[in-house]
């Protein structure tokens, strides 16, 4: 039987590729968009003009940012309660879960995933209407 310590291991770990994820498809999405938008001439079925390319952009960019809002949260949390074991020589300490640098990190993962995944399937839309 697993213990609560690997449970928090194994949730790290799923947590640590989900956001690799998240980077690998943002980037990609950009990439693309970008691709369409530049690279092809205006008479092809798959050219993106500004204003449609907006849709996916911006959802991309916003989940860059809500990634690195998430780990700047994250960041202070855990400098702040550092410095409190610090000074109150404490080895041991526990994530305040109402503090809202904690909350804060737990909404923004949740964040940039579905800002993620609305622009992937803007995108698919948007080239499945011009692929059809």
């Amino acid at each position: 039987m697993a213990t609560k310590k690997e449970l928090i291991a194994n949730l790290d770990w799923v947590t640590e590729k989900i956001s690799g994820q998240v980077w690998k498809l943002n980037l990609g999405i950009l990439a693309t968009t970008w691709s369409l938008i530049i690279a092809s001439n205006p008479s092809d079925k798959v050219h993106l003009t500004t204003r449609t390319a907006i849709w996916i952009l911006v959802p991309c960019l916003l989940s860059l940012i809500c990634e690195m809002g998430q780990y700047l949260s994250g960041y202070c949390l855990e400098r702040r309660l550092l410095l409190d074991m610090e000074q109150n020589n404490k080895n041991e300490f526990q994530y305040p879960k109402d503090n809202p640098l904690y909350k804060m990190r737990q909404w923004l993962f949740g964040a940039k995933i579905v800002l993620t995944l609305s622009a992937a399937a803007v995108l698919i839309f948007i080239l499945a209407g011009k692929l059809m």
